[in-house]
């Protein structure tokens, strides 16, 4: 493709524009989601969610989404594949929405922690719906 146009200079330029923007948004919620690995958050969720991002516009986030959404949903599966595991489940899950409710209610310096814990809980809870075990089970058997 020729540059010579200033229509090719405007798509080439809006094009990278775009790359780098969803490079910045993409970067920013996977360093979250490592970094809530450590602190209390849903950190695999946030960090499938800024691979998510970065895969719109690049192969290799792509590729290191399957492997990674299969790994956890491995485990995942590992966990709801018998009646311990799921009521173990829901009780911290449970336990984490009641947990980080109280946190946020009672002590306002520790909001956003309690509220991370209670979307934790939830999206534990939400790994029990049948459709989403359903999901779970084929992300699982797909190879990575």
């Amino acid at each position: 493709m020729q540059l010579h146009s200033p229509r090719a200079w405007i798509r080439v330029i809006a094009r990278n524009a775009k790359r780098l923007m969803v490079f910045i948004a993409g970067v920013a919620v996977l360093l979250a989601g490592v970094a809530m690995l450590a602190l209390p958050g849903p950190g695999v969720l946030v960090v499938i969610l800024g691979l998510v991002i970065l895969a719109t516009e690049f192969a290799w986030a792509e590729r290191i989404l399957d492997r990674t959404t299969s790994t956890a949903a491995g485990a995942a599966n590992k966990l709801t594949d018998n009646n311990k595991g799921r009521a173990a489940l829901a009780a911290s899950g449970i336990g984490m929405i009641v947990g980080g409710i109280v946190l946020a209610v009672m002590f306002e310096r520790l909001l956003v922690v309690g509220v991370s814990v209670a979307i934790a809980g939830v999206v534990g809870l939400i790994t029990l719906l049948p459709q989403v075990r359903a999901w779970i089970d084929t992300k699982a058997n797909t190879p990575a």
